[in-house]
């Protein structure tokens, strides 16, 4: 059986990531599709809108035969560990290949610059810090250094999908695996706010969906995702991106000095920024906005302020490289051949419920912190991780 991974957020899953699994399947020639998701809280740091349960059933119905969980401890992070993560679960369950979507579709140029960001040269971490120096934020002299060195290369990092497929060819030159690379062309703007032709972005379908502009979300996701929205709404399984400001603000207000500098990705004095907005912010976006520069990136910020909210220490990032364990969140029962496949060849344990787990493991009890706070801003009880168990479709 041929295996292709894709690593994945589906904040909801939309008509974009049907065509991507539907293309993945067929450039890999694969006999099944396994998705790698963000659980409850996702790359930039947002708390997901739906459970990771509802947001598998969506990918189940259109498209996956599988999808394991790609815990916060590795799902809020920049790009690069994001990557690793994702890309570590794809290579230890077995997957013979891995599908990415990129807005630049020119593989052997992404594979050159991954090669070179992997393992930069003198020449290139000079150019890199000399730019710098001349006051370009880091992505930006990344960017620029890696134009110089191969023309035309440059572009590859002004795209999200593109950057963060770079970040997949770089985590498989770090993990030394042997998956074919199957990338697919994004149709459609990542950022893309407003709703209209050709494929949704997620950032235009969670705002009509939090307006409650129900036939616009309609048209822009597979009929059965669709379904799982509107039943999930109707009980209240929706998470509001507010609800966790009250927390998070509180959180942040009585960290001592200590607890900022021990934060991931603490560096250039980011800490203080972030603890002099929490002072007087009102809510996160708040929060967020008062403490940006082109130097603390909006991203960059929001992903510190959620490691602080669920106590995710450098440290402990430092400890848990590479996930543990494979969570495995769903599965089609017309393919029950795939998990027999994935437990004879999978090098990663695969957790079909929580008591498989290790509850005593760091990274597990970290992300089981955080289902309980998604579940806080979701109005649902504590414990959903030990309770979500595994849908089948």
């Amino acid at each position: 059986m041929r295996v292709v991974g894709v690593i994945a957020e589906y904040n909801p899953f939309h008509l974009g990531h049907a065509h991507h699994l539907a293309q993945a399947r067929c450039l890999s020639g694969a006999d099944a599709v396994v998705a790698i998701m963000s659980s409850v809280f996702t790359q930039r740091g947002d708390a997901a809108l739906l459970s990771p349960i509802d947001r598998a059933r969506m990918a189940l119905s259109a498209g996956a035969d599988a999808v394991f969980a790609l815990p916060a401890a590795w799902a809020v992070r920049d790009a690069e560990h994001f990557a690793l993560g994702g890309v570590a679960i794809a290579a230890g369950l077995g997957c013979d290949a891995l599908s990415f979507g990129t807005e630049v579709h020119e593989l052997p140029r992404m594979q050159q610059a991954a090669q070179l960001l992997e393992a930069p040269d003198a020449a290139f971490s000079t150019a890199v810090q000399t730019r710098m120096q001349s006051g370009l934020p880091y992505p930006s002299a990344i960017s620029a250094a890696l134009e110089a060195a191969l023309p035309g290369a440059g572009v590859l990092l002004e795209s999200p999908n593109s950057t963060l497929g770079i970040c997949y060819l770089r985590a498989m030159l770090h993990l030394g695996t042997s998956m074919a690379v199957v990338p697919v062309q994004r149709i459609g703007g990542y950022h893309d706010t407003r709703l209209q032709g050709g494929l949704p972005s997620a950032t235009a379908l969670r705002g009509a969906i939090l307006r409650g502009n129900w036939p616009t979300v309609r048209a822009a996701m597979p009929q059965e995702a669709y379904r799982v929205l509107r039943a999930a709404a109707a009980q209240g399984r929706i998470h509001q991106p507010d609800a966790l400001d009250t927390a998070l603000l509180y959180r942040l207000r009585t960290m001592s000095a200590a607890d900022y500098a021990a934060l991931p990705d603490v560096s250039e004095g980011i800490e203080h920024r972030l603890a002099a907005a929490a002072g007087v912010a009102h809510s996160r976006e708040a929060l967020l906005q008062c403490a940006k520069t082109r130097r603390y990136p909006y991203a960059r910020l929001s992903r510190l302020a959620t490691h602080a909210l669920l106590g995710l220490t450098d440290a402990f990032l430092r400890a848990e490289e590479l996930p543990r364990a494979a969570w495995l969140l769903g599965f089609r029962r017309d393919n029950r051949a795939l998990l027999t496949h994935l437990k004879e060849h999978a090098t990663l344990p695969i957790l079909g419920k929580a008591a498989d787990a290790d509850r005593s493991a760091p990274w597990f009890t970290a992300e089981a912190r955080a289902y309980d706070l998604w579940a806080l801003g979701a109005g649902l009880p504590a414990g959903l991780a030990l309770t979500q168990g595994v849908t089948v479709v």
